[in-house]
């Protein structure tokens, strides 16, 4: 694992906030699902891929091109 540099604090409601230039070069957007996991004694963070790329919808989800989109995004789209 490469260390990124950043130190932060866990808030009294045990939030952390990830530092924007992280979430930038991740392509974490505002809204994006995220899983969260251990392994050994680390805690991973990485985007979920089982969501509307558009919307961040987890249901009723096609996969085109290698991204998932949902029923009412895909008819937005195709309507124009």
């Amino acid at each position: 694992m490469k260390a990124a540099g950043y130190i932060v604090r866990v808030d009294e409601l045990g939030r952390i906030v990830i530092p924007v230039r992280l979430r930038r070069s991740l392509d974490f957007d505002k809204g994006a699902c995220l899983e969260m996991f251990t392994q050994d004694e680390s805690l991973v963070i990485r985007k979920y891929s089982s969501c509307c790329a558009f919307c961040q919808s987890d249901e009723n989800l096609t996969e085109h091109l290698g991204k998932h989109i949902c029923k009412a995004c895909l008819d937005a789209i195709t309507k124009g």
